[in-house]
């Protein structure tokens, strides 16, 4: 009705004698004798705005100048007597055809249910979606007090094993954060030297002059210091035992020192 009210307000409507009427819309000027041509016309069942323009035209013409143009359809009004007046020759404006109303529920040409309603649940990080759909509002709402109980059963089993998982997580975190203990270092032999130089000389003197020294090197993993790389070794354990060690970055390995 807006669009129409917008062609007759531009001058868009033309009425011919033929009783047939021209609509300019746009670029495009539509013909209607009675029926327009265009596709609103012909695909939807509502009225075109351009039926509506005309419609409108006609009926402002016939409040302006006290007569309404006969319709197309119809023939022309017979002359009035000389004991009727004019006006009341003049017959009544048509009534305004109206568009057809929905179709009810039932009638409708789709495929998912006219009704419907979605639930959402947050349980943790989850999500839980659950729709319901019906042929009208009455039977969604019979479905929706029938199953929430069950959706209430649901989400608190999701919350119950939600909250057993977030607590496993937590125990084993605590148990990760808790220090190993650590097992007692091995004893040092009564004959090895105490000074990490001495050791460090006695090593170099072995590699260059091939023959062991007067007093014997004692194994890096009793001392705890790498004499191949120069570089204090960090106490580990696993399954065999306790040792020492540390790590090559540039070969990525870990070295135990001279045995």
């Amino acid at each position: 009705m807006r669009k129409a009210l917008e062609l007759v307000g531009a001058n868009a409507v033309t009425l011919h004698a033929d009783g047939s009427a021209s609509v300019q819309s746009g670029k495009q000027t539509y013909t209607l004798a009675p029926d327009c041509p265009c596709a609103d016309a012909k695909h939807r069942t509502e009225l075109c705005k351009h039926t509506l323009a005309v419609e409108l035209h006609r009926r402002a013409l016939a409040l302006l100048e006290g007569t309404a143009p006969a319709p197309a359809s119809s023939a022309a009004p017979a002359a009035p007597s000389a004991s009727q007046p004019a006006a009341a020759a003049a017959p009544p404006p048509a009534a305004l055809p109206t568009a057809p109303s929905a179709p009810a529920s039932h009638a409708w040409d789709v495929h998912e249910a006219p009704a419907s309603a979605c639930f959402k649940f947050r349980v943790g990080t989850m999500e839980l979606m659950y729709t319901l759909r019906g042929v009208d509002d009455a039977e969604l709402q019979r479905r929706i007090t029938a199953t929430l109980p069950t959706l209430q059963e649901v989400i608190e089993a999701c919350e119950e094993r939600a909250a057993q998982r977030a607590a496993a997580r937590e125990a084993a975190q605590a148990a990760q954060a808790q220090p190993t203990p650590q097992a007692p270092p091995a004893p040092q032999p009564t004959s090895a030297p105490a000074d990490l130089q001495t050791l460090v000389q006695q090593a170099l003197a072995v590699h260059a002059n091939g023959a062991a020294p007067s007093t014997p090197v004692p194994d890096d993993q009793q001392t705890g210091f790498c004499s191949l790389h120069q570089v204090q070794m960090e106490q580990k354990h696993n399954e065999r035992g306790t040792f020492y060690g540390h790590w090559l970055p540039e070969e990525e390995r870990h070295c135990k020192g001279r045995r």
